[in-house]
């Protein structure tokens, strides 16, 4: 029986080959990219599950108060806290502290390798991560000073002719400017790209103490440090959380140690990756978890979609299986049997698509991962290399909700008539439940408008944060690298000043300038900022802050508001003696001066010291549109760590370039030479956004096109029940036009309810996503408008193609039977 089953539909799908092909194309294609995109969320999901004991793993999250109100939260924190907390907690088993380095110059037979990024870490850190390493010359790693660990890629970029990683141990590397060689005790095994913590060296955190001090092991003020804890396996988190208001009480007495009130939270490492994105200072690779569900959910809803395609044209097909269920019923075919057969043909019809839409995906994998910038380790399943259950379950789930969702109404519709209904010709005139396929159009006709709308506002918003004013001007800026290798000395300024004037004397270059951090990177704070000698001194505050050079503002195009821009004098070789500031807009109003001019000539105190106010600026964007504009305070300091940014004009680049390169070995030899431009990395701050659109508009146009395909069976089944209608219409003189529109205006009617429906959920939803941004386009009503007039054309190409049809055809042909 079941054969015989199998061989009927195979028969009726080799029988109608066109609607098969549209009914298998469409399932194939939107099961191809909803595979695409679970292989995505599953490698989103799989990060950090190495790990044995991913569960009992937490990070410490510090939260800082100032006034009443948060001034900093996120994993960055003092270097004492860990450990502190281990000692006094007995539901803590182990802790790990990290200081992180974004870059570390590696210097090997005078050759220098660049890493990006290390992390300094104490012996605990391989304890309770699961880092394996391919060789080691010690029982404990990274418990003594100078100790590096390299993983296998770092290990033979340096040795190239490496055989054997047991050789490399013991090998002195220089690292940086540190005065003493580093001794390799150990390879790693390279960190899994689903790793949150990524790096390419370990160094150890002993090294830390001893080079940048004793605060880095026992300082409650200075915060630059990351602290991972490992729980008892019986221990309760949260429980463990409510302890901790005690326990800041007890170290840091409310503001009193630190100029903040402290609050102390835990992160379960298993949350780190994918929902960490109101953290700051954040070390880790993080998305954003909301965006990776909601793609999941659109690539559901465009699957939805095309199984109710499936509902739609499955009720086409069966005006041409009328008499086929009619004859089966006369020699005795029960409904089960009936109903078993068409799921049988549905089954047949969803494996084929699964079968299809894994060599699709296969296919399209290469474009899918460079349009959309998606990493190419996330897409494991097409290349077999995987056995995700979460993959392999979704994939079982996609086949059984398919065949329920788009199997069980045509099957329960095509057994359910009445034998003398389907022997009498009035089959379809007995089907009484027209408004569940006109629903099923809305459904889709909804979806494809809130896409729609939403598309246009997410293009709208990605054009506003491209052309807003940041007011600072980083176009045409080119970014060279710092001279990490050169010792800061009593020449070190006197060099960059000469170095700054030679470039300034090529063609091309109008000004230079070197400063800690550039427009589009992260700032370091300021705490505890008081007034000097006014008002009332108690109270502090907190601002973002950037070392600069005098040429600063002349490079980046900023105009101070009152006072002047720091001038050669104001630097000095002794970091002590400086004592002027710039500060911006926002910090004069946040220290409560009632003008810009009000400020200059004050006096604010941090960092043990008084500062002179020399001049305000215009607040401008640091960072991207997501944030708002915070204080910020410009230092006057040279330094090696400081970024050389260049004002270029926009022709003969490649030269200007040449020129620089060779400029700058000369001044800072030994040193590598990297360059971007300003405005291309500033752009980066905006690629997940992007990426969001392109995903959502390719979601968007697959989404209408298999609602097309709906709208054109449901439209050809439609113009077959009203056949005889249409011929009598044209027989009594009505026009092709008139029969047109006699068609085309009950689907209007429908795509008209769509955008009704649409319009709150697409606002709803593009509300809650621009929320993200602190700055951000208003949400203008002709879109949902504009997005449902494209819709109604799309209907009326559809529909028109079958109602243009009926509209010329021969009445004769439809009324020859009466």
């Amino acid at each position: 029986m079941l054969w015989n089953f199998l061989k009927i539909a195979w028969r009726n799908l080799t029988k109608n080959k066109f609607q098969s092909l549209i009914l298998i194309g469409g399932l194939a294609v939107s099961m191809a990219t909803c595979i695409l995109l679970l292989q995505y969320v599953s490698y989103e999901l799989s990060f950090d599950n190495f790990h044995t004991r991913k569960d009992q793993i937490y990070r410490v999250v510090n939260e800082r108060f100032q006034n009443g109100r948060s001034v900093q939260k996120g994993t960055i924190t003092y270097p004492t806290i860990g450990p502190a907390m281990k000692a006094e907690f007995p539901e803590i088993n182990n802790a790990t502290r990290i200081a992180y380095s974004s870059d570390v110059m590696l210097i090997s037979e005078n050759q220098v390798y660049p890493t990006e990024p290390g992390l300094w870490v104490d012996q605990e850190f391989l304890k309770i991560f699961d880092f394996p390493t391919i060789a080691q010359s010690e029982d404990v790693l990274l418990k003594k000073p100078n100790e590096i660990l390299l993983t296998r890629q770092i290990a033979q970029r340096i040795f190239p002719d490496l055989t054997d990683y047991q050789s490399l141990l013991g090998k002195p590397i220089m690292i940086d400017r540190y005065p003493d060689p580093f001794v390799i005790t150990g390879i790693l095994e390279n960190a899994p790209t689903n790793s949150t913590l990524q790096f390419e060296v370990l160094l150890s955190y002993a090294s830390c103490i001893r080079y940048w001090g004793e605060g880095a092991d026992n300082s409650w003020v200075w915060s630059d440090f990351y602290h991972y804890l490992l729980l008892d396996p019986n221990a309760n988190a949260q429980k463990l959380e409510n302890e901790f208001a005690a326990f800041s009480e007890r170290h840091f007495r409310g503001d009193e140690v630190s100029g903040s009130k402290e609050e102390f939270s835990l992160q379960p490492l298993s949350r780190a990756h994918l929902y960490s994105s109101g953290l700051e200072y954040e070390i880790g690779a993080t998305a954003n978890g909301k965006a990776v569900w909601s793609m999941l959910t659109i690539a559901f809803f465009v699957l939805l979609v095309a199984w109710i395609n499936y509902v739609n044209l499955s009720s086409v097909r069966a005006i041409e299986r009328a008499g086929e269920v009619g004859v089966r019923k006369v020699v005795g075919a029960s409904r089960f049997q009936l109903i078993r057969q068409f799921l049988l043909e549905t089954l047949l019809i969803n494996l084929l698509s699964l079968v299809l839409a894994l060599a699709v995906a296969n296919l399209l994998f290469p474009w899918f991962a460079h349009n959309f910038e998606i990493n190419r380790s996330a897409i494991m399943f097409a290349t077999g290399s995987t056995t995700d259950l979460f993959l392999w379950a979704s994939l079982i789930f996609l086949l059984a909700t398919g065949i329920l969702l788009s199997g069980i109404y045509p099957a329960m519709m095509l057994s359910t008539p009445h034998i003398s209904s389907v022997l009498k010709g009035n089959f379809l005139k007995n089907i009484s439940d027209k408004k569940l396929r006109k629903g099923l159009v809305v459904f889709q006709f909804t979806l494809s408008i809130a896409l729609i709308s939403v598309v246009m506002l997410v293009s709208k918003q990605i054009r506003f944060i491209s052309t807003q004013d940041l007011g600072v001007n980083i176009e045409q800026i080119l970014t060279i690298n710092s001279p990490e290798l050169t010792e800061f000395d009593s020449t070190f300024i006197d060099k960059t000043n000469t170095l700054k004037n030679a470039l300034v004397k090529i063609p091309g270059i109008i000004s230079a300038t070197t400063s800690n951090r550039t427009p589009g990177e992260r700032t370091g704070r300021v705490f505890q900022i008081r007034k000097v000698g006014e008002g009332n001194t108690t109270e502090s505050h907190t601002s973002n802050f950037i070392n600069v050079d005098f040429n600063y503002a002349e490079t980046y195009g900023l105009e101070p508001l009152a006072g002047r821009f720091f001038r050669r004098e104001d630097h000095h070789t002794d970091y002590s003696l400086v004592n002027k500031i710039v500060i911006s807009q926002a910090t004069a109003e946040k220290m409560g001066y009632a003008s810009p001019g009000n400020a200059v000539d004050r006096k604010l105190n941090f960092w043990d010291r008084d500062w002179t106010i020399v001049g305000v600026i215009p607040d401008f964007h640091q960072r991207s549109l997501h944030h708002q504009i915070e204080p910020l305070i410009l230092l006057p300091s040279y330094s090696p760590g400081n970024t050389l940014s260049l004002r270029i004009s926009t022709s003969g680049i490649s030269d200007i370039i040449d020129q620089v390169k060779s400029t700058y070995a000369h001044f800072f030899p030994g040193n590598d030479f990297n360059y971007e431009f300003l405005d291309d990395r500033y752009a980066q701050l905006y690629e997940a956004d992007v990426r969001f659109g392109k995903i959502l508009s390719f979601f968007t146009i697959l989404t209408i096109l298999i609602a097309g395909l709906g709208l054109f069976g449901l439209s050809y089944y439609s113009i077959l029940q009203r056949t005889k209608e249409i011929g009598v219409r044209k027989i009594l003189g009505a026009s092709t036009w008139n029969i047109i529109t006699l068609i085309n205006k009950d689907f209007v009617k429908l795509i008209l309810v769509s955008i009704l429906l649409a319009a709150p959920i697409s606002w709803y939803f593009i509300t809650r996503w621009l929320n993200q941004f602190a700055y951000r386009t208003n949400v203008a009503w002709w879109l949902f408008i504009l997005a449902g007039l494209l819709a109604v054309i799309i209907a009326l190409i559809t529909v028109s193609f079958h109602s243009l049809k009926a509209a010329t055809a021969n009445p004769a042909r439809a009324l020859k039977d009466e």
